[in-house]
């Protein structure tokens, strides 16, 4: 998959184009049906499918004082996962607040069509660009015609009566639903890190830890509570199968929040190196336990319940 910087493009060496506008952030299965659509319209009319995204959340420039933890996948995840999609091309677009004033005629006349060589333009079903203030957004049917461009809009894709969305997502996360995630999202919901030192409790209770050291701070944090996951390694090695606790530790008194993995059946020095871990099923909250002993009572049950949930896998539990 080929990426372009809009500021280098001065106009695509391609014949014509199909495309389709939008942050994509996750790469649900919505914006998967979206991307099935421009493969199939630019197949149909013999034009090369372009996705057309921003360097940075809308939301990091129109909004003042935005929460950090809002993104559901990094510019790196995206663009994996557009590529796994099949995407061709990539224009990535600086979002400034002078990209942010443009009309979104403005911004299809002259960027879509001037710059990328647009000839069809797939919409997600709410799907909307251009400011605010300056809202032309109706007009498009009536500029496309004018420039021979044609239109098409993709229908939703629902899960449990809703339409399928980023915002659903990182809703969904922030309350502990990781299944319900899962189902639209079509994969686990993933965050990485570095071990680092830490106290060692874990080990003291038979259930050592690694101590995960968050490599983005601009990804969604999922409720605070006892997770069921799979891991992997800096070397590749993938599907171990652990639990994590995301949150504080009030049984010893610490009130900061960690994320602590236990990875099951396994026994290495995995100090210093990334880790990757994939959300699977919430097991509880984090509880303040009234003695030691009581705890590692909770840790082996949460241990049973892990392995048994990840054994199933997700996909059943994101369906009930």
């Amino acid at each position: 998959m080929n990426i372009y910087k809009l500021d280098d493009i001065r106009q695509l060496d391609a014949p014509g184009t199909a495309v389709t506008v939008g942050m994509f952030d996750g790469v649900h299965i919505g914006h998967q049906h979206i991307l099935s659509l421009l493969k199939s319209v630019a197949d149909q009319k013999g034009l090369s499918p372009v996705v057309v995204t921003f360097d940075r959340h809308p939301r990091q420039v129109l909004t003042e004082g935005v929460a950090t933890h809002f993104r559901v996948t990094t510019n790196k995840e995206r663009y994996d996962l557009l590529d796994a999609c099949g995407v061709d091309a990539v224009v990535e677009v600086a979002f400034t607040p002078e990209l942010a004033g443009m009309s979104a005629c403005e911004f299809f006349e002259h960027i879509l069509v001037g710059r990328l060589g647009a000839r069809a333009l797939v919409l997600g079903f709410d799907n909307s660009f251009g400011s605010r203030g300056r809202n032309d957004f109706d007009r498009l049917p009536e500029v496309a015609e004018r420039l021979g461009v044609s239109l098409h809009v993709d229908s939703a894709v629902f899960y449990r009566g809703g339409e399928v969305s980023s915002t659903r997502i990182r809703k969904a996360l922030q309350q502990g639903q990781t299944d319900r995630a899962y189902a639209m999202l079509g994969r686990g919901y993933r965050m990485w890190g570095t071990v680092e030192r830490g106290r060692q409790l874990g080990r003291q209770l038979g259930f050592p830890t690694a101590n995960v050291s968050l490599a983005d701070t601009s990804k969604v944090w999922p409720a605070d509570g006892v997770y069921a996951v799979w891991v992997t390694l800096a070397d590749g090695t993938s599907g171990l199968k652990g639990m994590a606790n995301f949150g504080a530790q009030p049984t010893f008194g610490l009130e900061k929040p960690v994320f602590e993995v236990n990875i099951f059946d396994f026994d290495g020095n995995l100090y210093d190196t990334l880790l990757t871990v994939e959300f699977g099923p919430r097991l509880r909250d984090i509880c303040r336990f009234d003695s030691v002993p009581t705890l590692v009572e909770q840790l082996e049950s949460d241990r049973r319940a892990a392995r048994q949930l990840l054994a199933q896998g997700l996909t059943a539990a994101a369906v009930k």
